[in-house]
């Protein structure tokens, strides 16, 4: 490695400016891989950089490594070196979306946080030469379809519903869309516990700056569960105030919408009350109702909300046989909700266990499963055409719900 000397007797592809032995085996590599001169590869990371290119200069990418600097710092050090017309990519130890908002806000080309191959390095570098393309018109970003599975009572199956129904929108022989499965039960969600995966602590970092979520946050952060879908899960600390995370869920969601063809979203129906910015987002909510009096009661008294806060959002009444309760019929439902179920969720116990042992969603575990068969049935229906879905309604009976007010 040199002593910090920039002037050159012809111009560079790269000069790099580090601070470790890991910084400099990357540089070396990238040096070589550009065929610049082995003298380019300079000490003093970002900060030396920043100093000694104070004019125009000939090199056309920088290559620098934070180090210890602080990141106003660093910024600061980006912006000095964009103005003497050099491209810049900063290497570090930091591997939060703020560092890397911050430091590509501040002019960098890119931000890598170690461990990084010089491949990724020589890629970004291959954009900076791209020819600039006259600005056209933007189409509008692609909006993928957003559903909310919310349960009336506890117990009923909402969130395995909402895992499978995911399962099913990514795989090849169902939906065939990219995929995301979101918990938004924040305090005591279970998504990722039920499927043996860790914790996705992004989630919480997404919903503190939804704003700035993109591509490269979400590939970094959501656990991948195959090819096609992807999985935001965590349980907040139980003495957690977690009021303010609610709020920035709706926001998310739809930052979500243009990367991701389906959202799937196990909903709360706390939540769901509590932020009534929610039902303005989802575009359909599948209601699980379990086949007793005090679900009928409750899933009447959302939908009536729910009518008032979002008269477009599709409601997609479905009968939750996990719970018998007073094991009221479908009709029996659907008179007392003044709606048409859509599908009925039969009891699986046996099958649901072994898909738990398993770690595995019972769609895939057993797709023949009359289970699976209702998921794949309220999958089409929560695709299908609104004046198709299912929104008939049903007359109630004056007497009350089945005539219990005279039994």
């Amino acid at each position: 490695m040199t002593a910090l000397n920039p002037s050159q007797s012809a111009p560079n592809p790269v000069a790099a400016y580090v601070c470790t032995d890991q910084g400099a085996d990357i540089a070396r590599s990238v040096v070589e891989a550009m065929q610049g001169d082995p003298s380019v590869l300079h000490g003093g990371g970002l900060g030396g950089a920043a100093r000694v290119c104070r004019s125009p200069t000939s090199d056309r990418l920088i290559l620098t490594e934070m180090g210890n600097m602080t990141l106003d710092a660093a910024c600061e050090c980006v912006t000095e070196i964009r103005q003497t017309g050099a491209h810049v990519i900063v290497l570090g130890e930091k591997g939060d979306l703020a560092t890397y908002r911050a430091l590509r806000s501040a002019g960098a080309e890119e931000y890598f946080a170690f461990p990084v191959t010089p491949d990724e390095i020589l890629a970004a570098s291959d954009k900076i030469d791209e020819p600039a393309q006259a600005p056209v018109q933007e189409a509008p970003a692609a909006q993928g379809q957003l559903i909310g599975v919310t349960g009336c009572n506890g117990g009923v199956g909402a969130s395995l519903l909402a895992q499978n129904l995911a399962f099913h929108a990514a795989s090849a022989n169902g939906g065939d869309v990219t995929t995301a499965l979101i918990d938004a039960d924040l305090r005591f969600g279970s998504q990722a516990i039920d499927l043996d995966r860790k914790d996705t602590p992004g989630l919480f970092e997404a919903l503190s700056a939804p704003e700035r979520v993109d591509e490269t946050f979400l590939s970094a952060t959501m656990e991948k569960l195959n090819d096609r879908l992807s999985l935001f899960s965590q349980q907040a600390h139980i003495s957690q105030n977690v009021a303010a995370l609610e709020a920035s869920v709706p926001p998310l969601l739809e930052a979500l919408k243009t990367r991701f063809q389906s959202v799937i979203v196990d909903l709360p129906r706390t939540t769901l009350v509590a932020q009534p910015e929610f039902a303005r987002t989802l575009d359909t909510l599948v209601l699980v109702i379990p086949a007793g009096y005090a679900g009928v009661n409750v899933a009447s008294r959302l939908m009536s909300v729910l009518k008032s806060e979002a008269p477009a959002l599709k409601i997609l009444p479905v009968l939750s046989q996990c719970r018998q309760d007073a094991k009221l019929t479908t009709k029996d439902i659907s008179i007392g909700i003044g709606r048409d179920v859509v599908v009925t969720l039969p009891e699986s116990g046996k099958s649901l266990s072994r898909a738990h042992r398993a770690a595995k969603p019972l769609i895939e575990h057993q797709p023949r499963a009359p289970y699976a068969k209702a998921t794949r049935t309220l999958w089409t229906r929560a695709n299908a055409p609104l004046e198709t879905a299912a929104e008939k309604t049903v007359s109630k009976s004056q007497m009350g719900f089945f005539k219990r007010a005279t039994a």
